[in-house]
């Protein structure tokens, strides 16, 4: 199973990259609009290679299939991501964002000192490569 969803999500993402790379550049813009959608689908073909290459080492066992395909931490971690996106505007990337990976950290049972160390600088250090590197502006919300 692991072996056929690798390869759609290698397809996918090969074909999210081709869309992307044939994207026209804006005049006097650092980013086009093909840099992200190119990240993404890359990420996404090389994932997909490496998980159609698990998918071949390791077998499926009886026990793996009686999993369930959508798992509780998939579904929190969609809802945590709608609840982000609604409040960013509100909150500003900085707070949002530092709320989510606090949210995601204990979700994948990391621990709150952790967590609430992690999360700030990581917040900053996205935010600071969005407004510095790719000169894309992110909501400041409460922050102003």
């Amino acid at each position: 199973m692991d072996s056929a969803l690798g390869v759609v999500f290698a397809l996918g993402g090969a074909a999210i990259l081709q869309q992307a790379l044939a994207m026209q550049t804006l005049p006097g813009m650092n980013v086009g609009p093909g840099l992200f959608p190119s990240i993404v689908g890359a990420g996404m073909a090389i994932m997909g290679v490496a998980l159609t290459i698990q998918g071949w080492i390791v077998r499926d066992t009886p026990e793996d299939e009686a999993q369930p395909l959508v798992t509780w931490f998939a579904v929190g971690i969609v809802v945590a991501l709608a609840v982000t996106t609604l409040a960013m505007p509100y909150l500003g990337f900085l707070v949002a964002g530092t709320i989510f990976s606090v949210v995601i950290v204990l979700m994948s049972g990391g621990k709150w000192l952790p967590a609430i160390i992690f999360s700030p600088i990581a917040s900053a250090g996205i935010y600071y490569l969005f407004m510095s590197g790719f000169r894309v502006p992110l909501p400041r919300g409460i922050l102003g």
